[in-house]
């Protein structure tokens, strides 16, 4: 763009409305940003007619124009005039044809209905800006040019790679032809690439490290002193080149501060070969590491999003409406076969933080006789449909209330009872639980879960607790599963200081003892002493729910209005903040992935008010399986986490415990 006077701006408007054009006027008049001229034309043709005439500063054109479209003629303006800022106006609201004008080269894009002195003296600003941004560019780089002409003759004999860096200005304004060479690049090859050179020869991360080390040197580097530093730049055929560099300060502000830092450079590629090999490795793990953690918390929110849908909704079919008994059995089935899925799901979710390092373990009081009979009704009508008999007993010594994680232990004994009860294809299956030590504060539990199964081949029964690793193949018999079940209940074991120990025989059975340390506990501080949903009456809550998937709002809608309370359902952050300026309410049930406002940014938003919601209790519905050991998540504010897909019980539990009724 050739240099022009900014203090006024020219502007092209294309409008064959003269209300419109009116209006747009009005506003721009309004606006309060200084105005030199303001063309109008009606047709595209004359519009491009006059551009090879004038000069306008930035260009308004209406989509809808007789015998041309806005589209068509934002392209050929593009082509003639590819740096002329162009905003469209419409009198459409097509989020699509935005995203065209904007692919397009667009600069601003809104509804007429939308055009006010404010949003145009918004836009003109910015537009401003850019041709300002523009114009310095094109001065900078003459100034470039002027400036390594002159130190070209000066350095051009020297062995070293010589460098004048603008550290205010985070600009490179002189290099030798040495490091041109180094780098491999022909003088041909850096014309016509120009100032993207340095995207290519420099990356993000080492160029962040670099503008640290100069933020330091720009306040601290005294005259005379010598700053020594190493870095490493990008050879053309994508190699790594190591220099270690020795900087001065070349030229200061006016506030004393180092502008501008003179430099010379020596290549040390060689010697940190080695060294950048390992660095290279250890980075590839690390990203590796992260894309499969990413990988695992999109894939456990894409597939508990709609199996939260799935399990509450037949939950709520089974639970309250009558059904003929073929329904009935058929949304049975559907429920069966989706806590199938979503065990495979944890299992494979579960492995993934046990390998992360992030699996936590509870310290709470509960009784093992309740937990005993709570696995002996899961399991039994499972025995019975496979006509085998199930058999559960506990050591009378075992004190009644034990110290631990009771979720974990249930994890571990499902697995294993699961297990036996699945490869046990006649005959039975026997829970046991033995005192075998006890100490002042401590007990050891021995828990030995036998069958009459199949038992384990010889050859394979080293290697069962081994990822991915299963005894038998499926043209036996198809007993699925994702091979990580034994792996992670070793893992859950071992991690609370327990031993775990299999021994079998082919077609004979099997007995799988596991060996963990608790605390005595009394009965007075168990875990069942706390409030619980159950029978709690929510009917005086005014809750508000940010939920954008259509199927989980019908799904939280039976629920809500099961429990007869007040609720308003919003589909992204914007209207929970609109529904909580106009209205009081008891509570948040909040989804952290939603469209335009997510549920932390609406969080953040809520917590730093400073309004009269502003400590309004929030509890997270979350499809990531890893949400309570997200740092950004757990420091947001939330009172507590509800990962979907839930029981309606698990909801009434938490909302509970915040003891709003």
């Amino acid at each position: 763009m050739n240099e022009q006077n900014l203090d006024k701006i020219t502007i092209l408007l294309v409008e064959d409305d003269d209300i419109d054009a009116m209006a747009l006027n009005r506003a721009i008049q309004k606006s309060g940003i200084p105005i030199d001229s303001i063309k109008r034309c009606i047709y595209a043709e004359d519009a491009l007619k006059s551009l090879e005439n004038v000069n306008p500063h930035c260009i308004f054109i209406d989509y809808q124009l007789p015998g041309n479209d806005g589209l068509t003629l934002l392209k050929e303006i593009k082509s003639l005039r590819p740096k002329t800022p162009v905003v469209v106006l419409t009198s459409q609201g097509d989020e699509r044809l935005a995203v065209e004008m904007m692919k397009a080269g667009a600069f601003d894009y809104f509804q007429k209905s939308e055009v006010n002195a404010e949003k145009i003296s918004k836009t003109l600003l910015g537009i401003k800006r850019l041709l300002e941004l523009e114009i310095e560019q094109e001065n900078t780089r003459k100034q470039l040019e002027e400036t390594e002409q002159f130190l070209q003759k000066v350095t051009k004999s020297s062995p070293n790679i010589i460098y004048v860096n603008d550290i205010e200005g985070n600009t490179n304004l002189f290099h030798n032809e040495q490091l041109r060479e180094l780098l491999g690049y022909t003088p041909d090859e850096v014309n016509k690439i120009g100032l993207d050179i340095f995207s290519r020869i420099i990356e993000f991360e080492e160029y962040q490290r670099i503008r640290q080390h100069y933020l330091k040197l720009r306040h601290e580097l005294k005259d005379g002193e010598i700053a020594e530093n190493e870095f490493k730049l990008k050879h053309k055929d994508g190699q790594d080149v190591w220099l270690f560099t020795r900087e001065i300060a070349f030229r200061r502000n006016k506030d004393g501060k180092v502008k501008e830092l003179l430099g010379t450079a020596i290549d040390i590629t060689g010697r940190k070969k080695q060294e950048q090999e390992l660095l290279e490795a250890k980075k590839a793990a690390e990203e590796a590491a992260k894309a499969k953690a990413e990988f695992l918390s999109t894939m456990s929110h894409e597939i508990r999003t709609p199996m939260n849908a799935i399990i509450g909704l037949t939950e709520l079919l089974l639970r309250d409406y009558k059904f003929e008994e073929d329904i009935t059995n058929n949304l049975k089935a559907i429920k069966f076969a989706a806590d199938n899925l979503l065990v495979i799901i944890n299992d494979i979710l579960d492995f993934s933080k046990i390998e992360a390092g992030k699996l936590t373990f509870e310290r709470l009081n509960f009784n093992l006789n309740e937990k005993f009979d709570f696995l002996y009704k899961t399991f039994l009508p499972k025995a019975i449909d496979q006509n085998i008999n199930l058999y559960f007993h506990i050591d009378n010594n075992i004190p009644e209330y034990i110290i631990g994680d009771p979720y974990r232990l249930n994890q571990i004994l499902v697995n294993l009872i699961g297990n036996a009860i699945k490869f046990t294809l006649k005959g039975e299956v026997s829970v046991s639980a033995k005192l075998t030590k006890k100490m002042k504060s401590s007990v050891i539990i021995k828990f030995d879960i036998k069958d009459t199964g199949i038992g384990i081949p010889e050859d394979k029964i080293n290697g069962i607790f081994e990822s991915f690793s299963q005894a038998h193949s499926n043209k036996r018999k198809n007993f699925g599963g994702t091979g990580l079940g034994l792996a992670i209940t070793k893992k859950l074991v071992e991690l609370q200081g327990g031993k775990i120990s299999v021994q079998s025989q082919e077609n004979v059975g099997s007995i799988f003892t596991v060996e963990l340390m608790f605390g005595i506990g009394k009965k007075e501080e168990t875990s069942d002493d706390v409030q619980t949903g159950k029978g709690k009456n929510f009917k005086n809550l005014k809750i508000i729910v940010a939920e954008d998937n259509p199927v989980n709002q019908i799904l939280i809608k039976h629920i809500l209005n099961k429990w007869g309370c007040e609720y308003v359902v919003c589909s992204n952050g914007h209207e929970v903040i609109k529904w909580l300026d106009k209205d009081q309410f008891s509570l948040i049930l909040m989804d952290l992935l939603m469209p335009e406002l997510d549920g932390i940014e609406t969080l953040k938003i809520i917590r730093s008010s400073k309004r009269k919601y502003s400590d309004i209790p929030v509890i997270a519905l979350t499809a990531d399986a890893f949400a309570k050991s997200n740092p950004e998540y757990c420091n947001a504010g939330f009172q507590d986490f509800v990962t979907k897909p839930f029981k309606i019980e698990d909801l009434e539990e938490v909302v509970s415990k915040l003891q709003l009724v």
